[in-house]
């Protein structure tokens, strides 16, 4: 499988997910500047037909060679405001997930079969 068709199978996947109401926000594979380029358009159609909101965010706080790009995946504008305040207050994804557990962990019991399953068991 080739890069890109990788990341928007990702993107489904996690679109699938917050859509199915067992995560309130995802975040999309990291992502170079090139990488994101490449797939940014494509990406934001699969999430707009999802019914969610995206936002992009860039890493500029690590060193130019470590930076990376993602796409936030949400159903509503609440939860990347809430991303945004904790970012605002210093934390990164790229630190630590634990200030932003709340809004990605993922909630069997909201959960509905989907293809984030399969990630799941691949990964998890």
């Amino acid at each position: 499988m080739d890069k890109r068709s990788f990341i928007l199978g990702m993107v489904t996947a996690f679109c699938e997910c917050v859509a199915g109401g067992c995560k309130d926000l995802a975040l999309s594979p990291p992502l170079t500047h090139t990488d994101y380029e490449m797939v940014a358009e494509e990406a934001e159609q699969i999430i707009e037909k999802h019914g969610l909101l995206h936002a992009h965010e860039e890493n500029p706080e690590l060193p130019e060679d470590r930076r990376f790009e993602w796409i936030l995946i949400a159903s509503r504008e609440e939860t990347i405001r809430k991303y945004r305040e904790l970012r605002a207050m210093g934390y990164a994804p790229s630190q630590s997930l634990k200030p932003f557990s709340e809004l990605l962990s993922y909630n069997a019991e909201k959960s509905v079969s989907t293809g984030y399953d399969a990630y799941r068991a691949y990964f998890g």
